[in-house]
């Protein structure tokens, strides 16, 4: 019984560990988004000004 309950730990703890790995893994996922919302934010106002450059110029 008592490595029953040795095997059940030992178990939990495993489980533990990989509920930390995807919360970890998920936070990171999450910076990536943010910062690929942030680049593509910036990317829009490049294309607005680079619109609003030729938009000066005439034939």
């Amino acid at each position: 019984m008592n490595r029953n309950v040795a095997d059940a730990a030992a178990s939990s703890d495993e489980i533990a560990a990989n509920i930390a790995g995807v919360a970890q893994a998920t936070a990171v996922t999450t910076e990536g988004v943010a910062e690929s919302r942030h680049a593509a934010a910036e990317l829009a106002d490049m294309s607005r000004s680079l619109r609003d450059l030729v938009g000066g110029f005439t034939v």
